[in-house]
């Protein structure tokens, strides 16, 4: 296609396109004599009418004049690991920075992920995680963590920075949360606490707190707290923003009911 002139190109995309010269005509706006005129080298169309035939040919004025296009790329192009080709199959990989270090062909199939066992919150050293999905995990997740869609696992040594849906913990998160969704905590949360929706947490909370809904704590809340519906907990050791409190609670600030 390099070679080809624009009479060349226009009589190819033409015949590709299964257009008569008749039918371009109209398209364009032109006689058919035109096109005809232009197909035999004759004459050129009008500059103002090289977008148009773009666009009825479905490519680039570059390849109206016969240059090849370029190949597009994809943003996981950068990484040299990947050894299958751009087949719109859908995989599962777990990668580490730009490296593979599992994968699989089943979407349905769990990817297990490892952490080194000295990963906690007295060494801090933390492993960050951003999964494009849903987070299941039957164990402890020792490191920061970005979830794409729901969370569900036993513990999380860390931050959750971002999490799209809800959040499901059975024990503590030592660190902070923010979620799109609800949040539910069997043991504490050690940290901050932002989320669009709920929080429920089986006992303590450190930091402060601003939810969408309504707050249910087993324990005390060591920090500021601003919700839109009820809270339900033994004390409070900041100010108070919401909207009904459910039973007796301590707070050592104000109270704003809204």
């Amino acid at each position: 296609m390099d070679n080809l002139k624009l009479n060349d190109t226009i009589c190819f995309y033409r015949k590709k396109q299964g257009l008569t010269q008749e039918e371009l005509a109209v398209k364009l706006g032109v006689t058919n004599q035109s096109v005809s005129k232009w197909e035999s080298a004759q004459c050129c169309p009008d500059i103002s009418l090289l977008p148009k035939l773009a666009d009825i040919f479905g490519i680039s004025i570059d390849e109206l004049f016969g240059k090849e296009p370029k190949p597009t790329t994809n943003n996981y192009d950068l990484c040299t690991e990947f050894p299958w080709p751009d087949d719109e199959k859908l995989r599962v990989v777990f990668a580490k920075g730009r490296k593979i270090l599992d994968k699989s062909d089943n979407i349905n199939e769990c990817i297990s992920i490892r952490f080194p066992h000295d990963c906690n919150e007295t060494t801090r050293q933390y492993f960050k995680v951003e999964v494009f999905g849903n987070i299941c995990c039957d164990g402890s997740i020792n490191g920061d963590v970005i979830g794409h869609g729901m969370i569900e696992c036993n513990q999380i040594n860390g931050d959750i920075k971002e999490c799209k849906s809800n959040i499901s913990c059975k024990g503590d998160i030592n660190g902070d949360v923010i979620a799109d969704g609800n949040v539910g905590c069997g043991d504490s949360i050690s940290g901050n606490v932002g989320c669009g929706e709920n929080v429920a947490c089986g006992d303590g909370i450190g930091g402060k707190v601003t939810c969408g809904g309504s707050i249910t704590c087993g324990d005390g809340i060591n920090g500021d707290v601003k919700c839109a519906g009820n809270i339900e907990c033994e004390k409070i050791e900041g100010n108070v923003e919401c909207e009904k409190i459910e039973g007796n609670v301590e707070c050592k600030g104000n109270i704003i009911y809204k």
